[in-house]
Formats: structure tokens, C-alpha cells, sequence
């Protein structure tokens, strides 16, 4: 791998690691989204394994809740470690233009739900039936772009979740899928010792960036972190979806 192309990939995590830092989620989305500029998802996904896995284990299991948490979602994370085995094999058998497409398509959608302030609503009593689904979904998506949780993320606020559940929850979803995700790629031979080895030098970035992020909390209005954000990663869709076609 080119050193410019390495720069770009620590930049990536570096900035994902930020947003995670301030928000509490999106260091996958935003790196995958600006390593994508340089790099064949088939290559980007495994590189996002070991910051996925690190830098949620502790906020799996912060805040006291993670049995109750694994009672109450355990069908979608089911039906997530089977969506992620389903999309990594799709990964490595579709065209890498139509994986650019979807994968845009999915920042930008996801950016003017945000830019928007568009919020469903749910009850609890939709679990039996929308977790799963939901989960299926996400599962897919992280196999085929690497987009970890993004219908989760929107189902878990549509459920009205206190802000410490919906951390707990996401990094729990994150985590378990981040597992199967590596499952995956290993069975599909994506995961190299090159690849292992770069995602695992990858977590300083992302690490340093975290930190950045948290003290940058105080002092940044979160609201305006947020829409400057989503305002990047709509042009990064818009982008992608130009590379998947052109």
C-alpha cells in the first residue's frame, strides 16, 4: 500500500475517531466514507475490524444495562451476524462500482435524515418483528459498505431511547457486529495479516482522535459539529455515487 494512500487512511481514522469522540458513534461510517476515496471497499472494510471492535468494548459494557440490553435486542443481533455474512459475500462478488452507489447512497440519505431532523417513532411492542429486520438490514449494509448500525442508529432513536441506553445499545450492536463482521471477512479470505496489521496501527489514530474529540466536546457546540458533519458526508455520498457511476 502507497504511503500517500496510508496517510489518507490514518487521516480517515483520525477524523472518525473525532466524531466518535464528540457523538458517541460514527467513526465507522465517516472513515469507510473518506477511505472509499482512495480505496476499493473490498480493501477499506477489513482495515475498519480492530478500531470497530476496541473502541467499543468498553462502551458495550458502560452503564449497567448490558444484560437487560442483550435480553431485549438479542433477535436482531441474531439476525445482524447472519445479514453480515450474507453482504460479505455479496461484497466480494459484486461489482465494486454498484458497492460505491450503495454506499453513497446510504451516506447521503442518512446526511439529509440528519440535516433534516427527520425522527420516526416506535413503541417497544414493535421489537418482535422491526428488530429483526432491522438488524438483518444493518448486517447487510456493514458487509457490503462497512457502514456499521446506520438502521439501528435510527430505530433506537425512533424508540425514544434515554441517551445512556442508546450508547450502551449502540455499542453492544457495534461490537457484536464488528465480531461477525471479522468472522466473515476471514471465511471470505478478505482479512489478510497485511490488512489485520494496518487496521490494527489504525486504532492509534482512531484513539487520538477519540481524545481530540472528547475535549473538543466542552468547547464545540455538538449541534454545530453535527450539521457541518453531515454536510461533508452528503458531499462525500454525492461523490461516491458519482465514482460508482462514472
Amino acid at each position: 500500500m502507497e504511503l500517500y494512500v496510508l496517510v489518507i487512511v490514518g487521516i480517515a481514522f483520525f477524523c472518525g475517531g473525532i466524531v466518535k469522540g464528540i457523538t458517541g458513534m460514527g467513526l465507522p461510517l465517516t472513515a469507510i466514507a473518506l477511505m472509499s476515496i482512495v480505496l476499493d471497499l473490498q480493501v477499506a472494510i477489513p482495515l475498519l475490524i480492530v478500531p470497530i471492535i476496541a473502541t467499543n468494548i468498553m462502551q458495550a459494557f458502560q452503564g449497567g444495562h448490558f444484560g437487560e440490553l442483550m435480553r431485549k435486542f438479542w433477535p436482531m443481533l441474531i439476525a445482524a451476524a447472519i445479514g453480515v455474512f450474507a453482504g460479505t459475500y455479496a461484497l466480494y462478488r459484486l461489482d465494486s462500482s454498484y458497492l460505491l452507489i450503495a454506499l453513497g447512497l446510504l451516506v447521503f440519505f442518512y446526511s439529509i435524515n440528519n440535516l433534516c431532523a427527520i425522527r420516526l417513532s416506535c413503541t417497544e411492542r414493535t421489537l418482535p418483528i422491526v428488530s429483526p429486520v432491522v438488524g438483518f438490514l444493518s448486517g447487510i449494509l456493514a458487509g457490503t459498505t462497512g457502514a456499521i448500525g446506520i438502521p439501528v442508529v435510527i430505530y433506537f432513536q425512533a424508540l425514544g431511547m434515554t441517551k445512556n441506553l442508546f450508547v450502551q445499545a449502540l455499542g453492544i450492536q457495534f461490537l457484536i457486529t464488528g465480531t461477525f463482521l471479522t468472522l466473515s471477512l476471514i471465511r471470505e479470505g478478505g482479512l489478510s495479516i497485511q490488512y489485520a496489521t494496518i487496521s490494527a496501527l489504525a486504532l492509534i489514530p482512531s484513539v487520538i482522535g477519540m481524545l481530540a474529540g472528547k475535549k473538543l466536546r466542552d468547547k464545540v457546540s455538538e449541534e454545530r459539529f453535527k450539521t457541518w458533519l453531515y454536510v461533508l458526508l452528503l458531499l462525500i455520498g454525492l461523490n461516491l455515487i458519482r465514482k460508482g457511476l462514472f
